[in-house]
C-alpha cells in the first residue's frame, strides 16, 4: 500500500484510482452542483463519456505525454494503424488481449497530435518550460482540513515554477484563452496547485499555462496573473465552505444547481485530470 501523503511517486492511473483526497475537479463539481459531487465522489458512481469526448481526452494525454514524458509513450499508448476507429480491423485491435489497459490512437489522431506539438516545439527556442524540472508530480497534503491532492504538469521547484500544458479547440489568443480560463474554471485549479506545492516547498512560485490550440496548430504561453489567482482561491473558499455545509447539513444540493450530466462538449476531456 502506498502512503499518500507528502510527494508520491505515482502513476496517472494510482492518482485518480485514490479517493480519499479531493482534487481540483472536485473542488469544481461542488461549485457547480454538490449533487453531482456526492454521486461521483462520495458514492463512487462512473461517469460516463461520449466518444467523442474519450477521443479528445485520448488526444490530450497523447499531448501531454509528447511534451512531459517521452519515454512513456510505448508503455501507455498502442496504435491503430488505420484512420478510422472502424470496422473489423479496428475491432480486432481494440478487443487484443495485448492491448489491455493502453490508450489506443488512430493513426489519424496521432498524426493530428504530433502537428500541435511541433507548434510547441517551435516556441522551445524562445521559451522553454520543461526543463530543468520533474514532470507529472503528485502531492498529498491538507487544506483547510480537507485532504487535498494535486498532480502537476511540470514543476521546476529551484527556478520557481509550475507548467500547465493546455489544448484547446477554440483560438489560443489571450483574450480567447481568458473565456476558456473562465469556462473550465482553470484559475481555480491553478491556484489550487500553487497553494499546495507553495506549502510544501516553502517558496513563491508561479504558474504558466503552454496552450496548443488545435485548429491553427499554434502554441501560445500565459502566466498566471495575481489578480487571476485571487479569483482561483476565492472560489476555492467557496467550494470548501459548500462542502463542509452540505456535509454537516447532510443535503448536498444548492438552490437553482443543475446536473451537467448532459453536457458533451467536444472539449470536455480538458475537464478531467491529465
Amino acid at each position: 500500500m502506498k502512503k499518500y501523503e507528502g510527494i508520491v511517486n505515482c502513476t496517472n492511473e494510482e492518482y485518480h484510482a485514490e479517493k480519499k483526497h479531493y482534487s481540483s475537479s472536485n473542488l469544481k463539481m461542488l461549485l457547480d452542483d454538490p449533487a453531482d459531487f456526492y454521486k461521483y465522489k462520495i458514492e463512487g458512481k462512473t461517469k460516463e463519456y461520449s466518444t467523442n469526448t474519450l477521443n479528445a481526452f485520448a488526444e490530450g494525454t497523447y499531448a501531454h505525454s509528447l511534451i512531459l514524458e517521452p519515454h512513456m509513450i510505448d508503455k501507455e499508448f498502442r496504435f491503430f494503424n488505420g484512420f478510422r476507429k472502424q470496422g473489423k480491423d479496428w475491432e480486432a485491435f481494440k478487443n487484443d488481449p495485448a492491448n489491455e489497459g493502453f490508450v489506443l490512437m488512430s493513426k489519424s489522431q496521432k498524426k493530428k497530435v504530433e502537428n500541435w506539438v511541433k507548434s510547441y516545439e517551435a516556441r522551445k527556442k524562445d521559451i522553454d518550460l520543461i526543463k530543468g524540472g520533474e514532470p507529472e508530480l503528485t502531492l498529498f497534503g491538507d487544506l483547510m482540513g480537507l485532504p487535498i491532492k494535486v498532480r502537476a504538469d511540470y514543476l521546476n521547484a529551484d527556478v520557481g515554477y509550475l507548467a500547465d500544458v493546455k489544448t484547446t479547440a477554440s483560438p489560443s489568443d489571450v483574450d480567447s484563452f481568458k473565456y476558456t480560463v473562465d469556462s473550465f474554471k482553470y484559475e481555480l485549479s491553478a491556484a489550487l496547485y500553487l497553494m499546495m506545492f507553495e506549502k510544501h516547498f516553502g517558496k513563491k512560485l508561479d504558474f504558466y499555462f503552454v496552450v496548443l490550440g488545435k485548429r491553427d496548430s499554434s502554441c501560445e504561453i500565459f502566466k498566471l496573473s495575481e489578480e487571476k489567482r485571487a479569483e482561483g482561491e476565492a472560489k476555492i473558499m467557496q467550494a470548501i465552505e459548500i462542502y463542509k455545509k452540505c456535509k454537516k447539513t447532510g443535503i448536498w444540493s444548492l438552490p437553482g444547481a443543475s446536473s451537467n450530466d448532459n453536457i458533451d462538449l467536444d472539449s470536455e476531456y480538458e475537464i478531467l485530470e491529465i
